[in-house]
């Protein structure tokens, strides 16, 4: 007797092999047998006649550390197939932190992570623990998985000062990350073209991911750039998994620079020779030629030293604008710089705001803006971020789609949205957000895997299933295998498709049918059921 059977449906097991008519039955949370289990009785079924069976879907790289906070139902994550995200990446994360430095820490979220969500966070925990303690007592309805965030180490440490730890800030900073891993983080992470990531060296990073070491730790970096500079980035990224013995993911990999688009190979060659010295490379991607950030981070770094009052503070004076003016279009040393990167300001529209008097601008470039205003472009952008008190989100055309699918093929390459989870409705439905938190693994499998014929079915799938699961050395999670968790998705390979766009992006995507988290039906015949089975999965 089973408790759900999925039945009747075409099994891509996440493994890469070719795809076989069978059943699935599940008891509890697990599978229990995979075959031809017509014979046998179950309180619940599912008819997948014509669809195909999968491992529930990993989003390698998320940022719904408080989506789930404010919303646990995770709907645009759901839609796609999606059945866990990993949290905490880009070095931003809401733990571990001490009560002196969380108006810092909640500050720095607020232009970094949070965006426009008309919300004011609350960190009522201190350590990594404590924070998923929130989840392991009020369910969210697909899985979380953490990991334990640089920036919110060094904040907790050092605020947002400039320059090299001292010995004894690091050794407290390794104890952090060290309590973080046994809380259960599956890694640490860097965002090292933001603040404070951008402040530290490789070699203090190096020390931290020797903590993560024993754990199984895997370091996954927001590298310091992806511009001109990216080549320089990622042997630094190499040379911190090698130094530490690590192994290393390379987030959201992209070519921004225009001087850049078309050299795929390059970067794909030097993951080969690191590979060949021993260190394991993996990289995530998601499936669109536009990028997200926020506003901030399109000016120079030493505005924030001091934190975000401080940055605020310095772009009221006029002759700081001229300084940056100057320093955006000749750029400095080591800093990416997203607007001459990308080619202008032209290139960036306004994804969210916080307050109404400026919703009018959502949606709208800031050249736009700034000609409406009949101002630079580059007071344009200061002014919305004194009136937006620096909570300003940013999408902006960069990308090369030739280069996305040259990346996208490779099979060391995982599918992360980059985004957090969001609503059509309620607290998480603002703004313009980037589409791909509404539809990116729908957007893989239908643009790029049905209708461009990017790779097999079977392939995409294990991209998005078991390549993460066993990137974080997770147990029994990304295949359908007897004794794995019931984490299954049913989705109709012809029908499935990403419906968001860049100027109406709160649509759901298509084709899901049905999402089984843990055991329960967590989507059911194209419809949210409301129940929340997620879990916390930890080292």
């Amino acid at each position: 007797m089973f408790d759900l059977k999925i039945i009747n449906g075409l099994i891509i097991d996440g493994t890469g092999k070719k795809a076989y008519a069978g059943d699935v039955g599940i008891v509890g949370d697990k599978i229990a047998a995979i075959g031809d289990l017509k014979e046998y009785e179950s309180k619940a079924c599912i008819d997948a006649a014509g669809r195909v069976v999968a491992p529930g879907f990993i989003d390698m790289h998320t940022h719904s550390d408080f989506s789930f906070v404010y919303d646990p139902k995770a709907n645009s994550h759901l839609y796609n197939g999606v059945t866990m995200d990993v949290i905490s990446n880009c070095g931003i994360g809401p733990a571990p932190i001490g009560d002196d430095k969380k108006d810092t820490l909640i500050a720095y979220l607020g232009t970094r992570l949070v965006g426009s969500i008309p919300v004011e966070l609350e960190l009522p925990w201190n350590s990594l623990k404590e924070y998923l303690d929130t989840f392991r007592e009020n369910k969210p309805c697909i899985n979380i998985a953490p990991l334990v965030a640089q920036g919110a180490v060094r904040i907790a440490v050092m605020g947002l000062e400039k320059g090299d730890a001292t010995p004894e800030q690091l050794e407290v900073m390794k104890k952090l990350t060290r309590e973080a891993m046994e809380d259960g983080a599956l890694g640490l992470s860097t965002g090292l073209v933001y603040m404070p990531g951008e402040y530290t060296s490789k070699e203090e990073v190096a020390e931290l991911c020797k903590v993560i070491k024993p754990y199984g730790g895997v370091y996954c970096t927001h590298m310091r750039t992806e511009s001109d500079g990216i080549l320089d980035a990622i042997d630094e990224a190499l040379w911190i998994g090698k130094e530490a013995g690590v192994p290393v993911e390379i987030s959201h990999l992209k070519l921004l620079s225009q001087n850049m688009l078309g050299k795929t190979q390059i970067v794909l060659d030097k993951f080969a020779q690191a590979e060949a010295e021993g260190v394991e490379v993996n990289f995530d991607i998601y499936p669109y030629t536009a990028g997200l950030t926020s506003l901030a981070a399109c000016l120079p770094p030493w505005l924030f030293e001091g934190g975000v009052d401080k940055l605020l503070e310095r772009i009221k004076d006029k002759e700081i604008r001229v300084r940056i003016a100057k320093e955006i279009e000749e750029g400095i040393p080591g800093w990416q710089n997203f607007v001459k990167s990308a080619g202008g300001w032209k290139k960036f529209f306004v994804s969210s705001v916080t307050h109404e008097e400026n919703k009018k601008y959502e949606g709208m470039f800031i050249t736009e803006i700034a000609e409406m205003q009949g101002k630079e472009p580059l007071d344009a952008a200061c002014d919305l971020l004194l009136a937006e008190n620096g909570r300003v989100q940013m999408n902006y055309y960069a990308m090369d789609e030739d280069d996305v699918m040259t990346f996208m093929k490779q099979p060391n390459g995982s599918i992360g949205s980059d985004t957090m989870s969001l609503n059509v409705e309620g607290v998480l439905n603002f703004g313009k957000p980037h589409p791909r938190g509404f539809g990116s693994h729908a957007r893989f499998l239908g643009r790029y895997v049905r209708d461009k014929q990017l790779m097999p079915l079977e392939e995409a799938v294990r991209k998005m299933t078991s390549l993460p699961a066993q990137k974080l050395h997770m147990n029994s999670r990304g295949m359908l295998k007897p004794g794995y968790f019931a984490d299954i998705v049913v989705f109709d390979a012809d029908k499935i498709i990403d419906q968001a766009t860049y100027t109406e992006p709160q649509q759901y995507s298509a084709g899901v049918e049905y999402v089984v988290v843990n055991g329960q039906i967590a989507l059911k015949e194209g419809q949210q059921t409301g129940v929340c089975a997620g879990q916390v999965v930890t080292r």
